[in-house]
């Protein structure tokens, strides 16, 4: 098994419990964990038997900048269905920063994840 990380993708997007929130699109920080059998591609040294972690980089940053969520939980759940719908991943986690979220505090996070 081997391990892919996409560290703090900054994206943009409508999210928020309150209405002032919503007006314009916010700052996030994603933290996207992927575990996949690794090893085709170890050996063969092609794409095609890798994941193609700038693909789901950028298919989640497309899918997350069109969002209009209110909750974090929503959000890092959907970006997770996403890439445990490719077939090779075995399992995946997402954490979801939103930067001043929090008087004080660097961010809040969210994080989630599955295992097949």
């Amino acid at each position: 098994m081997a391990i892919i990380r996409i560290n703090d993708l900054k994206v943009n997007a409508f999210i928020g419990a309150y209405a002032w929130e919503r007006k314009s699109k916010q700052e996030l920080f994603l933290n996207i964990t992927i575990e996949y059998e690794a090893s085709q591609a170890c050996s063969t040294d092609k794409l095609k038997d890798a994941l193609d972690y700038a693909a789901i980089a950028s298919r989640v940053k497309m899918m997350v900048e069109r969002s209009k969520y209110v909750l974090l939980e929503k959000l890092a759940s959907k970006i997770l269905s996403s890439i445990m719908s490719e077939k090779r991943v075995v399992s995946a986690s997402v954490r979801v920063d939103k930067p001043l979220a929090v008087v004080d505090a660097k961010s809040v996070s969210f994080e989630v994840s599955a295992t097949r």
